[in-house]
């Protein structure tokens, strides 16, 4: 009961968005209807984390993988409802969006965040994969919606790629189902994990394989793993600041939460992993590489963001490729990445509306201007980076210390890639915060005021820090493994 009435909360915040007239109400709604939800799903959350696995019927299961993911899906949520009352209010009263767009935005808010927690709470891969396309269907418009500047292309793109990515998955999808009848599943189980997991031995194997292979490049898309990723740095750059802190800081973990749901059934059927390893190495490697070099050469804050997703899914992705160690500095990873990325797309929407452009050559000076906002859009650049104690630096040394055994010669490469990132970051950084301002004769910037927008970002960073120093200790390595080995086959 819990479980449905959690999620019939943010139906009912897009119904109210659908009919409200005043901006006020349906920003103070969304903030409300994201605190209900995470209480709901907080609560299911704890549950799963202190008993065991939570099951509602045969469609709906939140194990410990499922409730850090709802965890994370609805901290963001509200970071970016709480954000969304300065940012969507501020461009309303300067014109910018209409009315009309702001109940579309609003509406559409709790749609993607339902959206997501339907795909980490089912125990159904058909809702899984109608609920990831539904991601897709909610945010599009939101891509689209300032329907300048490229925003347009950046929504076809986005649309075009990712449900294309989708469409084959189902392939995947529908072969993992044909294998499931084949090892004597009835029909209507086919697609239940929990039943698919239980007759995985049984699965035949070149049937589980191909299917593998149709979801990895699927979902992969949406993961925005090399080289299917080109939809992302536009979309996330396009989009208003809290939406893209929401695609980047939990939307991309939910796509790659699907995947690694599917890798479990396809190294249970194979008896190993070393097979579906390889995928995670290669691509991820490619993703991480690529990144590096493409953000030596950024002009635009907010896409030099996006590269930085690239970057961290595939760091995400070769952690998942080192075995069981690599796979609890991943699932550090993956919550270090969240806390950081909204971070920062939470802060540069604060250097948006104060500056009214996404160029870096544009901003400068910002620190003599702005001195909240460079404080704590340079701490989680750094805690992005991996500076000691963020999560990121944890997570980074668990898994190179897992690579070093494994793959040496990975290592290096990843190595070698962490190392020209901060070149070319704290270049556009340091111009950015430090560099000599074009001065307007007779004009004094105005003070800085202390936003909602600040509190999130230094609650965040909090948790990004203090968070380190846990995952450094052996409880924090034991709790993020524990959750790693709900998505991995032990050797």
């Amino acid at each position: 009961m819990l479980l449905f009435a959690s999620l019939f909360v943010p139906v009912l915040a897009a119904l109210f968005a659908a009919t409200s007239q005043d901006a006020r109400a349906l920003g103070r709604s969304a903030v409300a209807a994201s605190v209900l939800a995470m209480a709901g799903f907080g609560s299911l959350a704890v549950i799963a984390f202190t008993r065991g696995p939570v099951w509602v019927g045969e469609l709906w299961m939140i194990d410990r993988f499922a409730a850090l993911m709802i965890v994370l899906v609805s901290a963001v949520w509200i970071g970016a409802a709480l954000s969304s009352v300065r940012y969507i209010g501020e461009e309303h009263a300067a014109g910018i969006l209409s009315s009309r767009k702001v109940r579309i935005y609003y509406g559409l808010l709790p749609l993607f965040a339902l959206a997501m927690l339907v795909a980490v709470a089912t125990d159904h891969l058909g809702i899984l994969w109608i609920a990831l396309e539904a991601t897709t269907l909610a945010t599009t418009p939101l891509v689209a919606i300032y329907k300048k500047d490229g925003a347009i292309e950046a929504a076809w793109k986005y649309l075009l790629l990712c449900s294309l990515g989708i469409s084959v998955s189902l392939l995947g999808l529908f072969l993992l189902a044909y294998a499931g009848v084949g090892a004597g599943l009835p029909i209507d189980r086919a697609l239940s994990l929990g039943a698919l997991r239980g007759r995985a031995r049984a699965l035949d194997p070149q049937v589980v394989r191909w299917a593998f292979v149709f979801l990895f490049v699927g979902i992969g898309t949406k993961v925005g793993f090399v080289p299917m990723h080109p939809w992302l740095p536009d979309a996330h750059s396009r989009t208003p600041s809290p939406i893209s802190a929401t695609l980047s800081g939990v939307l991309l973990n939910v796509a790659l939460y699907a995947l690694l749901r599917f890798r479990t059934l396809v190294d249970l059927s194979l008896g190993q992993s070393d097979w579906t390893s390889a995928f995670f190495v290669g691509f991820g490697l490619a993703s991480v590489l690529f990144a590096a070099f493409v953000l030596l050469h950024q002009q635009n804050y907010k896409r030099m963001l996006a590269y930085h997703s690239v970057e961290h899914m595939g760091l995400i992705a070769f952690g998942l490729g080192m075995g069981p160690a690599g796979a609890a500095g991943a699932v550090m990873h993956m919550i270090g990445h969240t806390l950081a990325k909204s971070a920062l797309f939470f802060s540069a929407g604060e250097v948006l509306l104060r500056l009214h452009t996404t160029k870096i050559a544009n901003v400068r000076g910002l620190w003599r201007t702005a001195p909240r906002t460079s404080f704590v859009f340079m701490l989680a650049f750094l805690g992005l980076i991996g500076m000691p104690t963020s999560i990121i630096f944890s997570s980074e040394l668990t898994f190179l210390f897992a690579a070093a055994r494994r793959s040496p010669a990975a290592a290096i490469a990843v190595i070698v890639a962490l190392a020209i990132v901060p070149v070319g970051v704290l270049h556009h950084l340091f111009a950015m915060l430090f560099g000599r301002p074009d001065d307007i004769p007779g004009q004094a910037p105005p003070a800085e005021p202390l936003t909602i927008t600040h509190v999130v970002v230094a609650v965040e960073l909090a948790l990004l820090f203090a968070g380190g120093i846990f995952f450094l200790s052996t409880p924090g390595f034991e709790w993020a493994a524990s959750i790693a080995r709900d998505f991995t086959v032990g050797p």
